[in-house]
């Protein structure tokens, strides 16, 4: 097989037909008829190229080959030879795989659907059959070449390639630019390779047109503004279709983006006088128009500057690997970045628990600490009042202690009272008189002369208490007065003994007056015992100031019990007359 396939005959048909095309042109003017034959001696040449190529013929022919490029592909042989430089011919498996690619679906096809109609719109191809042609395969690429799918730019390339061939040829010779040339690796999501590249142009800019750079770096015009679509349309959007087509059959040949390099570098310097006297807009507007009207019918004179553009292949490779290493660089800052950004988020995160903690924490301290000043004041007071208690139980118990001891006085009173009621009473019974007989005659006159009785004196030690011995009644202020047994035992005494001497029982006179004197009967035993109570009672007795009459009537009454505890006696038999 022959170059790209094509069969010794069809290759001979086609050199006959352009020989008759140079001899049709012939009888045209002088400048036409040079031209014509310039053109025809040029595919002629690509002709017999064509004839003996082969997989070496790249390095056997290199420089007639790439003196023929440089010259100009002709029209008419454009689509082959791209075909023939891209080594289509290796892509039969392609070519039967599209029919099934373009009846499948791509997730792709609204945004292929919405980019092909801006794909050169002024183009009469693409305003009638080409839009389907360059649909089908755009979106057979897409499932092709799922890790690239879709990206824009890549109609542009597509558009020129339908220009020159069918949808086929063009789909095999696609996948052999984003493969072989590596062009996909603009259109991957990363865009790693676009982002060398300007680089690169970037460097070279500040290296061979340093006035340029500055002006751009002053106005942040950066060439990620204007340069991208350069090596993604291969400046289909910024020149005509003809400088278009001659940069792709150098860059079909060449196999690397120098081309765009030296393309680029030589539309700068061109324009260099006007685009350092402009702002961002103007410079947008230049390379969106002017550059453009520039180059209309002037693909030659393009070619010629950008041969004239010398590039050191060790410097470009060296560049690579500059933006490689400061890449790699800020990959691993951007991970340290990242790393840094995710421990201090942590760090934040702790920071705010530790926040909070502390808040409660000191909370919690000024709560403890309003609890102990609480409980120290409540101590204060609970210690205010144990004083006061202790104080007061101080007193208590020298109160207690007081009474304490007067209880055992009265005790001790009383325990002699006792004892001389019982003498008393032991007398009264020797004597043979009947207590009880004594009692009922003795009658209590009216004592209320003066206000005043007279009573046994107070004992200087108890103030509450009156003492009554031998003869001695003793009555308390506060406490139940009670007539004192020896009192009555004279009196039942002396009764008793009125009533066995026969004597005259309503002879007693008793009367009470300021001294408080008894009077007894005219017998002689009666004599003897009024005299003998009457001694006992001057003995001791003392003047005690009566409270009136109601307070003696309560002291009589008080008496009259006393005298009813002493003697035993009940209620009916101790009906004496006691006021």
């Amino acid at each position: 097989m022959s170059w790209f396939g094509i069969g010794r005959t069809q290759a001979r048909q086609l050199e006959a037909d352009t020989k008759c095309r140079t001899f049709n042109r012939e009888d045209s003017e002088g400048s036409l008829r040079n031209e014509e034959a310039e053109a025809e001696e040029l595919a002629v040449s690509w002709l017999e190229i064509m004839k003996r190529w082969d997989s070496n013929s790249r390095k056997k022919q290199k420089s007639q080959v790439e003196k023929l490029v440089y010259r100009g592909v002709p029209n008419d042989l454009r689509a082959l030879i791209w075909m023939v430089l891209a080594n289509d011919s290796n892509k039969s498996h392609l070519r039967l795989r599209y029919p099934e690619l373009i009846e499948q679906t791509s997730p792709c096809e609204k945004l292929i659907r919405r980019d092909i109609c801006r794909t050169y719109p002024e183009h009469k191809f693409f305003k009638e059959q080409g839009q389907e042609a360059l649909f089908n395969v755009i979106k057979a690429y897409s499932l092709h070449d799922r890790e690239v799918g879709y990206c824009q730019g890549s109609p542009f390339i597509v558009g020129i390639l339908l220009l020159q061939m069918p949808e086929e040829e063009a789909f095999c010779v696609l996948v052999e630019l984003m493969e072989s040339y590596r062009m996909r690796e603009f259109f991957k999501p990363s865009m790693k390779e676009l982002s060398v590249n300007l680089y690169i142009l970037s460097e070279l800019i500040q290296e061979q047109i340093p006035e340029l750079h500055l002006h751009f770096k002053a106005q942040g015009f950066h060439p990620t503004t204007y340069a991208s679509q350069w090596f993604l349309t291969m400046f289909a959007t910024v020149l005509p279709l003809n400088a278009v087509f001659r940069i792709m059959d150098i860059f079909l040949w060449e196999q690397t983006y120098d081309v765009i390099f030296q393309v680029g570098i030589a539309l700068l310097k061109e324009g260099k006088d006007k685009l350092i006297n402009m702002d961002i807009e103007g410079m947008l507007q230049y390379f969106r128009t002017t550059v453009y009207r520039n180059y209309v019918g002037a693909e030659d004179d393009l070619v010629q500057k950008l041969r004239q553009i010398k590039l050191d292949q060790k410097k470009l490779r060296r560049l690579k690997q500059v933006w490689t290493n400061e890449k790699e660089r800020e990959s691993l800052e951007l991970e340290e970045c990242k790393r840094l950004t995710f421990e201090n988020s942590v760090l934040c995160q702790r920071i705010k628990t530790l926040e909070d903690e502390t808040c409660h924490l000191a909370d919690k301290l000024i709560k403890g600490q309003v609890s102990r000043a609480e409980q120290a004041e409540e101590m204060f007071i609970l210690k205010r009042e144990l004083v006061a208690l202790r104080r007061h139980d101080g007193e208590l118990n020298e109160k207690l202690k007081e009474s304490t001891r007067k209880n055992c006085y009265i005790d001790a009173k009383l325990h002699g009272i006792c004892g001389e009621n019982e003498a008393l009473r032991q007398a009264l019974s020797s004597l043979g008189h009947d207590p009880m007989q004594f009692v009922q005659n003795v009658e209590m006159p009216n004592c209320v002369y003066s206000n005043t009785v007279k009573l046994p004196k107070l004992d200087s030690c108890q103030g509450r208490e009156e003492r009554c011995d031998a003869g001695y009644c003793t009555i308390g202020r506060q406490e139940s007065s009670e007539c004192n047994p020896g009192a009555m035992q004279v009196l039942a005494e002396n009764t008793s003994s009125n009533q066995q001497s026969g004597g005259d029982k309503s002879t007693h006179a008793r009367s009470i007056s300021s001294d408080s004197v008894i009077s007894s009967s005219s017998s002689e035993q009666a004599n003897h015992n009024n005299s003998y109570y009457k001694n006992n009672m001057q003995t001791d007795s003392k003047l005690v100031i009566s409270e009136g009459g109601s307070s003696l009537s309560s002291n009589s009454n008080k008496l009259s019990e006393g005298l009813k505890r002493t003697f035993g006696l009940s209620d009916k038999s101790s009906s004496s007359r006691v006021l």
